[in-house]
């Protein structure tokens, strides 16, 4: 992260974070024309995800409606689907986060076509599409990391399609992650990005000039 000023948020909805610092490399990153979430493959979601331990009940709490909607091949027996390691981490609401399994080389929670089953669940019974899904999953490719509000990168996601950052990208993380941070900020929160954005772009745009 840029060792300038930091940019702090206060108008957020996570109560478990007081004020969230902001990753200049969101702020810069730019994504080419045809980029959209929408082109996203599922490969993010292969190797699994943390997850709140208050989200994993939810879920365990809805087994017989997840598993009814479940492939053939995708695991059933809900005692297989986390890795039940749970471990302590101040970037979930209850401190603590364990993570989903891997079965078949992919999430248990990952269909053949690329889609979450959480998620395809919730929508199907007029739930809201974060209903089930894990924070973290839907807010994905943004995260937190210690509070600080930043783009997962990993190695495998050269897709600038999909969520891939490039040189002189034409579309900025407005563009392209607008639902996800609203999800994560909260509508308040979001406004408040917004005008921080702005003065961030005008500040740029005045210091190339001078």
């Amino acid at each position: 992260m840029s060792k300038t000023k930091k940019i702090i948020l206060f108008r957020h909805k996570l109560a478990h974070i007081a004020e969230i610092i902001v990753d200049t490399n969101i702020l810069n990153s730019g994504f080419s024309r045809g980029c959209s979430m929408n082109n996203c493959n599922g490969r993010c979601c292969r190797d699994g995800v943390l997850l709140d331990v208050k989200d994993k009940e939810k879920i365990l709490a809805n087994a017989p409606m997840i598993q009814k909607a479940m492939e053939l091949q995708q695991e059933k027996d809900p005692s297989k689907w986390f890795d039940e390691r749970i471990e302590p981490d101040t970037d979930f609401p209850s401190g603590r986060c364990d993570g989903t399994a891997v079965a078949g080389g992919c999430c248990v929670f990952l269909n053949s076509k690329g889609l979450c089953t959480l998620q395809a669940v919730s929508m199907e019974n007029g739930m809201g599409k974060d209903a089930l899904k894990p924070f973290y999953c839907f807010a994905y490719p943004l995260t937190l990391e210690e509070g600080v509000l930043t783009v997962y990168d990993p190695e495998f996601s050269e897709r600038p399609e999909c969520c891939m950052a490039v040189y002189q990208g034409e579309q900025s993380i407005l563009d392209i992650c607008r639902e996800e941070l609203e999800f994560i900020l909260g509508l308040d929160g979001m406004k408040e990005f917004e005008e921080m954005y702005a003065g961030y772009k005008l500040q740029a745009a005045l210091n190339q000039e001078a």
